[in-house]
Order: structure tokens, then C-alpha cells, then sequence
């Protein structure tokens, strides 16, 4: 398994969506297209992510700019996210 991508609401509106395992180029698409046009009702849960290629950390970057809010990122990942490009 690469990434699995999996979604549950809430009653106030807001998705959650979990991402497990590694998040690469491969996957972006996907996992773009499941947060959607309103990124200000998801939470991105990246508790389980293990790693991500430099795609997927600039799929994340982008989606933080949106408004997606991101919870149980892992130190070193949130430091890659916030990691300025060279």
C-alpha cells in the first residue's frame, strides 16, 4: 500500500480526511480531488502518514495555502511543509 485516502464528516459540515502510508506523486490527484473546491471545511488528518516525496510535500504545501487545516503531522514532516522553496 502507498497511500490510503479516507474521508468522514461530522454534523457542523466538516470532512475529515485521513492519509496513511506514503503520499507520492502518484496519489496527488487523488487526494486533491478529495478535498474539493472548499478547503476550508477539511481537516487533513496525517497522523498515519509515514512520508511523503517532494510531490507530495508540495501537494500538502498547496493545500495548506488553500485553507486546509492539517492536524498529527509528525515534526520532521510539518518542518518539510513549512521549509521554504530553495
Amino acid at each position: 500500500m502507498t497511500v490510503r485516502i479516507s474521508v468522514a464528516g461530522d454534523d457542523h459540515g466538516t470532512r475529515r480526511i485521513r492519509v496513511e502510508g506514503r503520499l507520492s506523486h502518484g496519489e496527488i490527484d487523488e487526494l486533491e480531488q478529495v478535498v474539493g473546491d472548499d478547503p476550508g471545511v477539511v481537516v487533513l488528518d496525517l497522523t498515519h502518514l509515514r512520508s511523503a516525496d517532494s510531490a507530495g510535500v508540495g501537494a500538502l504545501r498547496r493545500l495548506r495555502a488553500k485553507g486546509v487545516r492539517m492536524c498529527g503531522t509528525s515534526p520532521q514532516l510539518a518542518w518539510q511543509i513549512e521549509e521554504e522553496q530553495a
